[in-house]
């Protein structure tokens, strides 16, 4: 049986439902494949403000409003899932084995609930199955639990056989699937080695029984409660998540996602070890986490990955791309993955809408895809890196942690400025400027300037791994580069890079508007050309519909 349309989306994860379900929504004909069925476990579990938003830009922009409900904790629980919990804040704590924590080591950058309230812990099966489900009702045609057979894409036309005899025959190939790329193994994409610096592996479960951190240490002041958001421990030499689904009353869920990641390194896979042993090992070393951890037991055996990080040669050719997460990946610190895959999407949805007019599906008309994706991947690749460097020492994660958090909030700013503009003025041109800069896929491509000052840092963090800089002399180095930074607002004061409070609140986001307006960059002062009164109502329209 033959199927004919005009697009096929290899994989109906997150990323593939999603591109499926805008696609369709705006007349394009579809068909979603994927090997495996809905509800099934993924991870990506916690969002940032830049996921968020970006799902309300597209939800706006495409009149998908699915994508609206999903991101605000209130939407997904009245639509999507009652097994999802909140995130207040990124929590780090900082451990050293065999001792007990010192709650001074600690750091945490609270997130501001704002008008649409906190941030999210998905249960990805339960939204990945929503935004699925979305696109078949949009008109997607829909087939699971079948695998791709072959692939057959020229210049003329692409063609996918799949194992239960039917073909799918269409304009063009979208693929989402991940780390098993269909179309990276069948034009052999991946490149060996691969290209980043970022060498980890892992081993995740979701669990139950998990003590609130809270309850196992005495507090440390900070802000916000550990189990109110995303907590990290760290150690010299890696770090684990817990993500808790089971932290508002609103939830019925009583998981907890559970991963340690682990520099390759310092900590190789050792043949005979199991994963369950190397847990138990773990919480030995660590007596703080061994008491949080006393009580838990694992709601599906532990899975331990080689390498983590994957990479692709290229990403784009005639009538095909890869998403985000085919293109490649680094390591889930910081919760990027999701707004990676995002930002890719919004970038290739109105691409493909022009081609698709022109009918030119050629490499060519999607370039600048391939860019956007290797660069994306290029600079988390650095952020993470130099993470991994910064575990050895408390002060120097600190200051190393000022250009994560100097990175996140140029991501939001430039979102959030160019949904509110859209609300307030209906034209989607307000989009056109995230692509315009001259330095796609970095955390301020208006800027060049702002990448020197981050490879400046990254490279501060180089030194440290050769040896030839001190981590105690490296703080005052990046103290220097954040605090001068021509893109560094002023309201996040990153000079004092031995802060342990990184300040999200709504106090400080009115601080940046206002910086925004009158002494930002001229290239950043579109971002800040809306109302804020836009803010309040975006936020009721969008609570309203969920």
């Amino acid at each position: 049986m033959d199927i004919r349309v005009e697009v096929t989306v290899l994989g109906s994860g997150i990323g593939g439902s999603t591109v499926a379900a805008i696609l369709a929504r705006q007349g394009v004909s579809v068909a979603l494949v994927d090997g495996a069925r809905h509800p099934r476990f993924a991870l990506g579990e916690s969002t940032i403000g830049e996921t968020s938003f970006l799902m309300r830009l597209l939800a706006a922009r495409y009149d998908v409003p699915e994508l609206a409900q999903v991101s605000t904790s209130g939407g997904i629980r009245q639509h999507a899932s009652r097994r999802c919990g909140i995130k207040t804040n990124f929590g780090f704590v900082y451990h050293r084995p065999d001792q007990d924590h010192d709650p001074y080591e600690v750091t945490q950058c609270s997130v501001s609930e704002g008008p649409f309230g906190p941030e999210s812990h998905l249960m990805r099966a339960d939204i990945d199955q929503y935004l699925f489900n979305a696109a078949v009702r949009y008109g997607a045609v829909a087939r699971e639990g079948v695998r791709v057979a072959n692939v057959d894409i020229t210049a003329e036309h692409a063609i996918v056989e799949l194992t239960n005899g039917e073909t799918v025959h269409s304009d063009y190939v979208i693929d989402a699937t991940g780390r098993t790329s269909v179309l990276a193994n069948a034009y052999g994409l991946r490149e060996e080695p691969c290209r980043f610096l970022t060498d980890s592996r892992t081993i995740f479960t979701h669990m139950r029984g998990v003590r609130p951190y809270d309850s196992v240490e005495e507090s440390s002041g900070q802000p916000n409660l550990w189990h109110q958001g995303t907590l990290h421990h760290l150690f010299d030499g890696g770090w684990m998540w817990v993500i808790p689904f089971d932290n508002t009353d609103s939830s019925e869920s009583d998981l907890v996602s559970v991963g340690l990641n682990l520099d390759t390194s310092r900590f190789p896979k050792r043949d005979g070890v199991t994963p369950d042993q190397e847990w138990a090992e773990f919480l030995e070393r660590f007596p703080a986490i061994g008491r949080q951890f006393a009580d838990a037991t694992t709601a599906f055996p532990w899975i331990s990955t080689g390498r983590t990080q994957f990479s692709s040669s290229r990403t784009v050719g005639d009538r095909w791309v890869l998403m985000s997460h085919a293109a490649g990946a680094i390591d889930a610190l910081f919760s990027r993955g999701m707004a990676n895959t995002l930002a890719v999407i919004e970038a290739f949805v109105p691409t493909f809408l022009a081609a698709r007019a022109d009918g030119d599906f050629s490499a060519a008309r999607f370039e600048y895809l391939d860019v956007l994706n290797q660069s994306i991947l290029d600079n988390n690749d650095k952020l993470i890196a130099g993470s991994y460097i910064a575990f050895q020492e408390f002060d120097l994660w600190r200051a190393w942690s000022k250009m994560w958090y100097l990175a996140w909030n140029l991501g939001v700013i430039r979102v959030a400025g160019s949904y509110y503009q859209y609300l307030e003025k209906n034209d989607p041109a307000v989009f056109d400027r995230l692509h315009q800069g001259p330095v796609p896929g970095s955390f301020c491509p208006e800027l060049p300037s702002a990448q020197v000052q981050f490879n400046a840092c990254f490279e501060v963090m180089r030194r440290v791994q050769r040896g030839e800089l001190t981590p105690a002399d490296a703080v005052p180095e990046l103290a220097r580069l954040l605090g001068d930074g021509e893109a560094s607002p002023s309201p996040l004061n990153l000079h004092d890079v031995l802060r342990r409070w990184h300040d999200g609140s709504m106090e400080t986001q009115k601080l940046l508007y206002d910086w925004g307006r009158t002494a930002a960059p001229l290239p950043l002062r579109p971002y800040f050309d809306y109302d804020r009164a836009t803010i309040a109502k975006a936020a009721a329209e969008v609570l309203a519909a969920s």
